[in-house]
């Protein structure tokens, strides 16, 4: 059962603008030959390096060749892991700063406001974000008054990250279902569409979960030794105890509500 009021959460150190640029700027620094200098471009390639690291080099010789290369872009990943490392503590690993803070600089300014003050987390933002004026049909003025109630609701309440996706997905359908509305942009969430909080350590566990997920992937008999698979063998019989063990609190559980 998702939550439906708000937690605790730690301050996240790259939920600004600001921050978010300060990071491109070490990433040009690092790498000036290779870095574009216009933002846009900067956030193509960070893209483009996301889907490199996710999928096979096989899955990516298909269609169109890429812009930039993938040892290129591999290289660009890998140096965003040491620069999110040092500036988060480890954290916030680079999927999580592609699929949740690219789009910040272009969030509305009352939005980022919110954001910088501590009011609202990343996830929230994001939700608030997607109330546009070309969304629902209205002028820009409109669709800030419509962001202050939501805000100003959400507030008071004191619900959850996903409660405030919930009305604002609601919203964004509501209008799109009236006649005569302009096309505007596809209503794009993140990939990730938890209550997001960076330093919560469900969201790293999940994030651990995927990488693992994309690692085996690419990875056959064939590029396994005996040794490692060893050593894989040893690593894994912990974790399959610990599953075994929510399995059964779960298996126990059921039995429960069964007889009640």
């Amino acid at each position: 059962m998702r939550a439906t009021r708000r937690r605790q959460r730690k301050t996240d150190p790259l939920a600004s603008p600001s921050s978010v640029r300060a990071v491109f700027e070490k990433l040009r620094s690092a790498l000036p030959e290779l870095i574009p200098q216009q933002e846009k471009e900067l956030v193509r390639m960070l893209r483009a390096a996301r889907h490199a690291r996710r999928y096979p080099a096989t899955d990516t010789r298909r269609g169109r060749p890429g812009k930039w290369r993938r040892e290129d872009l591999l290289g660009v990943g890998a140096l965003m892991d040491d620069i999110l490392e040092r500036e988060t503590s480890s954290q916030i690993s680079f999927a999580s700063f592609v699929d949740h803070y690219l789009r910040l600089p272009d969030f509305p300014s009352d939005v980022i406001g919110v954001l910088e003050s501590g009011e609202i987390n990343l996830f929230e933002a994001e939700q608030l974000a997607r109330v546009t004026a070309t969304r629902l049909g209205v002028s820009p003025n409109q669709a800030q008054r419509t962001r202050a109630e939501l805000l100003s609701s959400h507030l008071q309440t004191k619900a959850s990250g996903e409660r405030l996706r919930q009305r604002v997905n609601e919203l964004v359908r509501a209008s799109s279902a009236e006649p005569g509305e302009p096309e505007g942009e596809p209503d794009i969430e993140p990939e990730n569409l938890e209550d997001f909080d960076p330093y919560d350590s469900t969201h790293l566990f999940w994030e651990q979960l995927k990488q693992l997920g994309f690692a085996f992937r690419e990875i056959r008999r064939e590029d396994v030794s005996n040794d490692e698979i060893e050593e894989l063998l040893k690593a894994s019989e912990p974790i399959l105890a610990i599953l075994s063990r929510i399995q059964r609190r779960k298996d126990q559980t059921k039995v429960i509500r069964v007889k009640l």
